[in-house]
């Protein structure tokens, strides 16, 4: 059987020394390289041949964000996997996007790790339990902010009488223009209110013109 052939990025000495031991001890896992940045990874990548690459985010001369970019579009067959001390959405979403098969904290314990490279190595994902608890609120915000923005759709008749209000027309004359009645005016001043979670018309207006609706 093959092995699986693993570069490692990392600045930290001490952490590519233990990383390196351990893969070392794996029958089915061959180290191909070990790096202190980057840039040395991309530089040599053309001449391994490489299934996994372990990369840190934090690293000089080429972080592991643009390296990661680099190999997706270079190397689209190098499955990698993001070891970093940032457990924060941001980052663990940008890596994502850029293409990454795994995400671990570097307080994983081996098993987990060496778990990690065995899954990506079959094409699919891994993400620690930390990062997928991240990844689901994460998407829980986005999809509520999406649901709060749908929920504030404005019809055309609504925005057509907030254009009114905000030129200062009153509801009897801005039920005269649209040939519709007072009370009619006023369900819609209370819908738009209602959707926008404004209390007031000068909030609803100030909403309308940050979103560029009106």
């Amino acid at each position: 059987m093959d092995k699986l052939r693993v570069i490692v990025a990392d600045d930290h000495h001490i952490l590519l020394d233990g990383l390196n031991a351990l893969l070392q001890k794996q029958k089915d896992i061959e180290i191909a390289g070990l790096f202190n940045n980057g840039k040395e990874v991309y530089e040599a990548l053309p001449n391994l041949n490489v299934d996994v690459a372990l990369v840190d985010i934090n690293m000089p001369k080429m972080g592991g964000l643009e390296l990661t970019e680099k190999i997706k579009k270079e190397f689209p067959s190098i499955n990698i996997i993001v070891l970093s001390m940032y457990d924060d959405a941001g980052h663990i979403m940008e890596m994502i996007d850029a293409g990454v098969s795994g995400y671990l904290l570097k307080n994983v314990t081996d098993k987990e790790l060496l778990e990690a490279i065995r899954t990506v190595a079959t094409g699919k994902l891994y993400f620690s339990s930390e990062v997928s608890e991240k990844i689901t609120s994460f998407v829980m915000h986005q999809q509520r902010k999406a649901d709060e923005i749908e929920a504030a759709k404005l019809t055309d008749r609504e925005i057509e009488i907030l254009k009114l209000i905000s030129e200062e027309y009153s509801n009897s004359k801005i039920a005269e223009t649209l040939f519709i009645s007072e009370r009619t005016v006023e369900t819609h001043r209370k819908n738009m209110l209602r959707k926008t979670n404004n209390k007031t018309i000068v909030g609803l207006l100030k909403y309308a013109l940050e979103r560029q609706i009106i």
